[in-house]
């Protein structure tokens, strides 16, 4: 929590993102009498009630809504400014530095085309990517220490970020081309069972999302080798060590004198490409300018991005870019 917090900010925004008094005195290390007393004396100030008290917790009213986006501009502009006051002052000549994440598949098959349509746009932008587990990349992206992620399948159940599905990720089977795979035009998931199998490490979201499906149906194939890339994998089925399960997009490019590729018959093998930020704060201008050169590809994220450049934080933007506030354009 920073210094520079207002007393009433942490509670408020506990509050209203937990919906919850109780919970937000938990999380706060504080009474539940005191969460209510400080949101009674700032609702007293105003002269407006922020929240509707009910059964089932704590609900923003139409003001409470008000409050609560800017209080998210508030808290990242007192967060920035703390970060400004207590870092050393970089020189004139350090460039702007992106905070990327990504599982590794998405890392070596997807984020070569996104990262060059950026820099065409924002050549002065030095880009960081990590690659990393999805459960990882979650936590530094809630703790602000990556500006976006570009994720595959599942979230925790509590996640502490936003997120917008960028497109679903259809699994298929890929097999050496050889019988008896060369001769099928699909595979039922039985086929698996006991089958040499080239799997995720044990720790991927991947791996976990499978061993599931593999559970429900009763199907236990034989792990030969744990691989981390998906072109690792393919090379690796392609030389005869096993068969896998990989997203489609990532087998366009597979040579077929080598591979075979095979849809599934009988199991919807499914899971989304994610985009994720930070929940408690608007999202940072340069993972935007990122996430617009993206539009392209997946239109639907202009939904996106027009949310989170909402006119109110038009100054805040200018303010972390290092430019002079835009003046506000007359109404039509």
């Amino acid at each position: 929590m920073s210094v520079l917090f207002p007393s009433w900010l942490p509670v408020f925004l506990a509050v209203a993102e937990h919906g919850s008094f109780n919970k937000a005195a938990e999380v706060l290390l504080l009474s539940q009498p005191a969460v209510s007393q400080k949101i009674r004396h700032l609702e007293a100030s105003l002269g407006v009630q922020l929240f509707e008290r009910t059964p089932s917790g704590a609900r923003l009213t139409p003001a409470g809504e008000t409050l609560h986006r800017y209080a998210h501009a508030a808290r990242w502009i007192l967060l920035a400014a703390e970060g400004s006051i207590t870092s050393p002052r970089p020189s004139a000549h350090v460039r702007r530095r992106l905070l990327l994440g990504g599982t590794p598949s998405l890392a070596a098959q997807c984020f070569p085309r996104w990262l060059k349509a950026f820099h065409q746009r924002h050549p002065q932008t030095l880009v960081h990517l990590q690659t990393d587990t999805t459960p990882r990349l979650v936590q530094q992206v809630a703790h602000h220490a990556l500006h976006l992620a570009i994720i595959e399948g599942e979230l925790p159940d509590e996640s502490e970020v936003h997120y917008t599905i960028l497109q679903e990720l259809p699994f298929q089977l890929v097999a050496p081309n050889q019988p008896p795979w060369n001769a099928r035009q699909s595979v039922p998931l039985r086929a698996l069972h006991e089958t040499p199998f080239v799997a995720r490490p044990a720790d991927a979201q991947t791996r976990r999302w499978m061993e599931r499906i593999f559970a429900q149906h009763h199907i236990r194939p034989h792990i030969v080798a744990e691989l981390d890339s998906p072109e690792t994998i393919k090379q690796a089925v392609a030389h005869g060590l096993g068969v896998s399960l990989l997203p489609t997009c990532f087998l366009r490019d597979a040579p077929n004198e080598q591979l075979v590729v095979l849809p599934v018959e009988d199991v919807p093998l499914q899971r989304y490409l994610k985009a994720i930020w930070a929940k408690d704060m608007p999202i940072h201008p340069l993972a935007l300018a990122f996430l617009e050169t993206m539009q392209a590809e997946f239109p639907h994220l202009s939904r996106v991005l027009a949310a989170a450049r909402h006119p109110d934080f038009r100054a805040l933007y200018a303010l972390l870019e290092n430019a002079r506030p835009a003046p506000q354009e007359p109404a039509p």
